[in-house]
């Protein structure tokens, strides 16, 4: 009996190994990056933009239009970043104040729209489509609609397009209703006959969420999504006297802003030492720091659970008056998945920083 013959090998040599390992992981890496795309305006008054995530302390350079004032962050590993631009009126340092709303107490609720809900619901997403068109020069393509309810009355409608967010995404635009309009469409939209059925299982705070295709006159599932409660005036007010209250090394402090909801909040804090110390100096120095304090209400009190550095810095007092550097909120927390483009809503660059939120020359 003639033997088999052996089976081939099909084992690179090691050397090959050794070079397609590197572009192996290179390629696993560019197929898990992330992007975020947006628009600066006026595109002139931007010197650069930089993402920064917070965690790892890496920074990413961005691809700017000076015609346009388009940016774009490609290859950014999946987190959460900050927008840093340099423009020439100092430098605009995004903070994350946003606050998690998600938990377990907060579930949404899918609602079948009855054959009068769909017709009315056809009717009022087609007159707020007019509204847009008339009053923001804009035709939109609607595909869900948002009714914003805040302690049970209606604040505002949104209409968008593709995934549902109306805070976040270029394809959604707020229907610009006015005062004596408003009532109106709250008692179109919060007495279909699907909300009105459920009435006593409806939160205080919840989106009102609709999918319809106007153009197609197409009515889909209704969605109850819960909400926290919103951060008052008093809860804003007792953060604030917290921050004035408190005992640190420094003797200067001030909030520069803050962000949150009823049960959990963030606070932007500036910290500064500007009187003399016994630690060594060529000359009068001064230590700054600003920082986000993480608050947690529990049974009606608010409690500091941890706090983050964003600037922390010993510097001579004459260069810290030559600061030019405010803090704004809407240029962070932006949220980056794998393999997916995060847009950022359009940001008009200020012709002066606030004083108010940052290190303004005086």
């Amino acid at each position: 009996m003639t033997p088999s013959k052996p089976t081939e090998s099909r084992v690179p040599p090691t050397g090959c190994l050794a070079l397609a390992l590197p572009a192996l992981l290179l390629l696993a890496a560019c197929a898990r990056a992330g992007e975020i795309a947006g628009t600066l305006k006026p595109a002139d008054r931007v010197l650069s933009a930089r993402a920064i995530d917070r965690e790892t302390k890496k920074t990413f350079a961005a691809d700017v239009d000076r015609q346009s004032g388009k940016y774009h962050f490609k290859n950014l590993p999946r987190g959460t970043y900050d927008i840093i631009l340099e423009t020439s009126v100092g430098r605009i340092e995004g903070v994350n104040l946003k606050v998690d709303q998600a938990g377990p107490k907060r579930q949404s609720m899918t609602l079948e729209p009855s054959e009068l809900d769909k017709g009315e619901i056809t009717t009022i997403a087609g007159f707020l489509a007019g509204l847009v068109k008339d009053r923001a020069g804009k035709t939109p393509t609607v595909e869900w609609l948002c009714a914003r309810v805040r302690q049970t009355k209606m604040r505002e409608v949104y209409l968008g397009k593709d995934r549902f967010d109306p805070d976040g995404s270029e394809a959604s635009v707020k229907v610009p209703l006015k005062d004596d309009e408003r009532p109106q469409v709250s008692d179109m939209l919060l007495g279909l006959i699907s909300l009105v059925r459920v009435r006593d299982q409806l939160p205080r705070d919840f989106d009102l969420v609709i999918v319809v295709d106007v153009q197609k006159h197409k009515v889909g599932e209704i969605r109850i999504v819960p909400v926290p409660p919103e951060l008052t005036e008093k809860d804003r007010k007792w953060l604030i006297d917290w921050v004035d209250k408190l005992k640190i090394f420094e003797n200067k402090k001030r909030v520069l802003d803050l962000d949150g909801t009823g049960d959990r909040a963030r606070v932007l804090v500036e910290k500064l030492r500007d009187r003399p110390t016994t630690l060594p100096a060529k000359e009068p120095t001064a230590f700054w720091r600003v920082e986000i304090f993480h608050f947690q209400k529990y049974y009606g009190g608010w409690n500091k659970e941890k706090y983050t550095v964003i600037v922390r810095q010993r510097v001579p007092i004459r260069k810290l008056r030559t600061y030019r550097w405010m803090f704004e909120k809407r240029l962070g927390g932006i949220r980056v998945a794998a393999d997916a483009v995060t847009d950022v809503t359009e940001y008009e660059v200020p012709s002066k920083l606030d004083p108010a939120r940052g290190r303004v020359p005086y």
